[in-house]
């Protein structure tokens, strides 16, 4: 007997049924205008429990987002944006995805704008509605958590159930807030701007006003969402911040067949030395100047309270710049193969860049503080490239963006804190540079 190798998981889903949970959310505030009497104060409430709830999901799914960030934050963000640079995926137990090390950065800058983004909304609801009756606040819980759990069904389907994590870097997966904070503004224009018409104008009565907006964000919310499934169509967001198709899909480093003829990495005494320093050096910047300010402030005032806050203030970023710094060189082993040197992350167990010996155009060795207190060297290698490296913040125009990995391409790279650099050289080949270089 033949059987169907067609399973229900492959089939494809109706349009209508990718859109329910969007339907549901909006419909619940339609009908309690239509049936509960529910006031324009309460459907506005809503709204801002809907952005909170796209704003906390977000967050969520961030962690979790496979591709690479179009855009470079690792020399406009010194705190955490060298993680993004960071190759490979650290695998949680169970059923649970891989989170991935390069999310940071984004998942910290979300975390800080949530709050931001769900009171700036919460400002124009708080000038024109100061008072919530119970009726209101009964209509917003309930409303509230029909939409918190719309969002809640939409990001386990479409995203973890349904791969959406594959086809998101962090921060296309930020777009959604920003697009929503827009929305919701316009909204709140519109509002004001037909309640002003009510009394003066017969058809536009509050019920009329807020029912007509329920509708039409509806409407926008099911373009949206058949939008974000369109390969052909772009959202006038999209074509200005980007998305999904402009970030980039992660390729391993491709590294030599056997094993390296030689492995090497900072000692222990040099990668915590090299993390503190790091840390410490982050307080000659904006950071510093305020944690002086504070403290000073606080010994004027004779308050021991402000000057232990000021003092962990500064603690806190040092700590964190230190920890960065860290991850991003205290976990790497330096492995030559010969004509190739890769920089392999131990902790990730994933290789994150290398140099090709016939790419290499000038060696240099260097000695800065920590190196002549422990009497190692610092080796770097710069390399020929003719590729533009100028990455914009934003993505204005999506189809000339760039999208591909350069994971495979030679990179000027710095081996910092070695006992022995020359072996490196040597291993590859290239200790002629170092001699050239002696010579002049």
């Amino acid at each position: 007997m033949h059987s169907s190798s067609i399973t229900f998981d492959s089939l494809p889903t109706p349009a209508w049924l990718r859109d329910l949970p969007v339907l549901v959310g909006n419909l619940v505030p339609i009908t309690g205008i239509l049936f509960f009497g529910w006031s324009p104060a309460a459907l506005l409430l809503i709204y801002q429990a809907e952005l909170a709830a796209i704003c906390v999901w977000t967050v969520v799914k961030i962690p979790f987002a496979h591709k690479r960030p179009n855009n470079a934050i690792d020399n406009h963000f010194k705190l955490l944006g060298p993680l993004q640079q960071k190759r490979g995926s650290i695998g949680l137990p169970g059923p649970l995805l891989s989170v991935y090390p390069r999310n940071v950065p984004t998942l910290v800058f979300a975390v800080v704008l949530t709050p931001m983004v769900v009171g700036l909304a919460f400002v124009p609801f708080a000038l024109t509605r100061p008072t919530v009756t119970e009726a209101d606040a009964a209509a917003f819980l309930l409303g509230g958590a029909a939409v918190f759990l719309t969002r809640e069904i939409e990001t386990y389907r479409e995203y973890f159930r349904g791969g959406g994590y594959r086809e998101h870097s962090p921060r296309s997966l930020l777009l959604v807030p920003f697009k929503y904070l827009c929305i919701v503004g316009l909204l709140f224009m519109a509002f004001l701007g037909l309640e002003s018409t009510v009394g003066t104008t017969a058809f536009l009565d509050p019920e009329r006003s807020v029912l007509g907006l329920a509708i039409g964000k509806l409407a926008y919310d099911v373009r949206a969402s058949r939008l974000a499934r369109d390969d052909d169509r772009r959202s006038i967001f999209s074509l200005l911040y980007g998305s999904k198709r402009t970030e980039i899909e992660p390729e391993p480093v491709e590294t030599p067949d056997g094993e390296p003829k030689l492995r090497t990495s900072m000692g222990q005494t040099a990668t915590i030395g090299d993390a503190l320093l790091h840390g410490l050096a982050y307080l000659a910047g904006a950071i510093g100047f305020v944690t002086v300010l504070i403290v000073g402030f606080g010994v004027l005032a004779s308050s021991l309270g402000i000057v232990f806050f000021g003092l962990g203030l500064g603690g806190f970023f040092v700590a964190l710049r230190a920890i960065t710094r860290y991850v991003r060189y205290g976990t790497l082993e330096y492995q030559c193969y010969g004509d190739v040197l890769v920089a392999y992350d131990r902790l990730l167990d994933e290789p994150q860049a290398k140099v090709e010996n016939y790419a290499v155009t000038e060696i240099a060795l260097s000695e800065g503080l920590l190196d002549r207190l422990l009497g190692t060297e610092t080796i770097e290698f710069d390399v020929y490239s003719d590729a533009d490296t100028t990455v914009e913040l934003f993505v204005p125009v999506p189809d000339s963006v760039d999208t591909d990995d350069t994971a495979n391409e030679s990179v000027a790279m710095t081996v910092p804190h070695l006992d022995a650099p020359r072996s490196i050289t040597e291993a590859l080949g290239l200790s002629w540079h170092l001699d050239d270089s002696a010579r002049d």
